[in-house]
C-alpha cells in the first residue's frame, strides 16, 4: 500500500522539480554595464581586504611598542633561584 504522505516520495519529487526547473532556466545575459558592477564590486572588497590587512598590521606593532616600551619600565625581577648567602672566611 502506498502512504501518500512518505516523507522519501516527497524528497524525490521535490527534487525532480527543483531540477526540471535548473533545466528551464535561461543564461544570465552578459552586457557591459554587469561586468562593470562585478570589476566593481571586486575592486571595493579588494580595497577593504587591503586596507583591513595594513589596519590589523598597523595595530600589531603599536601593541608591540607600547608593550616593549611599558616592559622596560618594570624594575628587575629578582632570581628564582637565590644566591647562596656570603660566607664569612675568618670564621672558618
Amino acid at each position: 500500500m502506498p502512504e501518500p504522505h512518505d516523507p522519501w516520495k516527497q524528497l524525490v519529487e521535490a527534487s525532480r522539480e527543483s531540477r526540471s526547473r535548473e533545466e528551464e532556466a535561461p543564461p544570465p545575459e552578459l552586457n557591459v554595464s554587469s561586468l562593470r558592477e562585478s570589476v566593481r564590486a571586486l575592486i571595493l572588497a579588494m580595497t577593504w581586504l587591503r586596507w583591513s590587512l595594513l589596519a590589523a598590521l598597523l595595530a600589531g606593532i603599536i601593541f608591540l611598542v607600547i608593550f616593549l616600551f611599558l616592559r622596560q619600565d618594570e624594575p628587575p625581577r629578582e632570581p628564582i633561584i637565590p644566591p647562596e648567602p656570603p660566607t664569612d672566611p675568618a670564621a672558618s
